[in-house]
């Protein structure tokens, strides 16, 4: 017969295993704190408590935190509102807010300037009505009861006519006169009479002379009619071969007269004119 040892862990000794009268390992201590202390499963069943899943209603059970409690798509068809967007048009520029926003875009805030009449039957009560029958075409337009109406009748195949009324004229002689003319001796120089030209806005100088070897007549002009200042770009240059003269010139000075220089030895006979509007 053959002997079993094993290793005793407690002492490191080697022990002899043994079977009982049953032919059965003898044990002399186990170690049976983390085993079950029930003998049967009937023992077991009497702590289970009985659970009736067919009693378990999925409409009636716990929701997490967070769900829905509606019930049915009926009972919240009751809580939203009906929205109209066929009527809803544009763009609206909204800020940045936080949290919910609650609003339709009737109370959204106006942009800088708009209106703030919601209706046309509100706007209309701020307008103050225009009678445009009472006003005249024909209502007078500065002096002399001028009108649109006098205007118009001036008017002929789209054609204004305008008159140009009256232009005051005056001319006088500076030298000479109409039948005689004034002298300037030879070797010497001569001044003409002065002509008033402060309601004038031109001038026209015209005459006739003897002399014809000195070819310009000098035309000096005032503010004052005391001194005189010659005008060296307005001078009046004689026909060689006539002995007439000429000029047509503004006239944004009081007074004018003529100067001139006669270097022959004889003596000069010299008409002149000065006439202006």
């Amino acid at each position: 017969m053959s002997l079993l040892l094993v290793k005793d862990n407690a002492n490191s000794k080697l022990r002899e295993l043994e079977c009982d009268s049953n032919g059965l390992l003898k044990v002399d201590k186990v170690d049976v704190s983390s085993l079950a202390t029930e003998a049967s499963l009937s023992g077991l069943n009497g702590k289970v408590v009985a659970v009736n899943t067919g009693a378990v209603v999925v409409a009636s059970s716990a929701l997490p935190a967070g769900a829905c409690t509606e019930s049915t798509l009926s009972g919240l068809n009751g809580k939203v509102t009906a929205c109209d967007t066929g009527s809803i048009s544009g763009t609206v520029a909204v800020s940045a807010v936080s949290g919910n926003v609650a609003c339709t875009h009737a109370s959204l805030p106006l942009p800088s300037g708009a209106s703030s009449e919601s209706t046309l039957s509100a706007i209309n009560g701020k307008i103050t009505s225009c009678d445009t029958s009472a006003l005249a075409t024909a209502t007078a337009q500065g002096t002399g009861n001028v009108s649109l109406a006098t205007l118009a009748g001036c008017v002929s195949a789209n054609v204004l006519a305008v008159s140009a009324g009256s232009v005051s004229k005056t001319s006088s002689y500076v030298w000479g006169s109409g039948g005689s003319s004034a002298s300037i001796s030879g070797s010497s120089s001569a001044n003409s009479t002065v002509f008033d030209c402060r309601t004038l806005q031109k001038i026209v100088i015209t005459g006739s002379t003897s002399n014809l070897s000195d070819s310009n007549i000098e035309v000096e002009v005032s503010h004052d009619n005391s001194a005189f200042f010659e005008l060296t770009s307005a001078f009046l240059s004689i026909d060689y071969q006539s002995g007439q003269f000429g000029k047509s010139m503004d006239a944004p000075f009081n007074y004018v007269r003529l100067k001139r220089s006669n270097t022959t030895l004889t003596t000069e006979s010299i008409k002149a004119v000065v006439s202006g509007f």
